[in-house]
């Protein structure tokens, strides 16, 4: 934990952050953070979400970034920044729990 907090000051842009670390403390600021609340489905409870893979394009908003929950390891490494999305698979109702399967990644 603690280095995706140094890396994500170290590349701070102005009043801008490129990452979000927020998820790290028990006052989450991006409501999209939900990865970490996920829980393995069942056959009582059917998955409502799954995983898909996401590269960041190189020219994402800047002001976006904050959102991010990853940051680049190196810029000496020339690479994608990739995420792994969350994905609805039907319409989901407020407070309700979310459940995905472990072993399936989307492409």
């Amino acid at each position: 934990m603690y280095f995706l907090r140094s890396c994500s000051w170290r590349d701070q842009l102005g009043p801008f952050q490129m990452s979000d670390v927020s998820w790290l403390t028990a006052a989450p600021q991006n409501p999209l953070a939900v990865g970490q609340y996920v829980n393995n489905c069942s056959y009582e409870k059917a998955a409502n979400v799954c995983y898909q893979e996401f590269d960041v394009p190189r020219h994402f908003p800047v002001e976006l970034k904050q959102y991010l929950p990853n940051i680049v390891y190196s810029h000496e490494i020339e690479s994608h920044l990739r995420c792994v999305v969350l994905v609805a698979l039907r319409d989901i109702k407020q407070g309700e729990e979310l459940f995905s399967n472990y072993y399936t990644i989307v492409n």
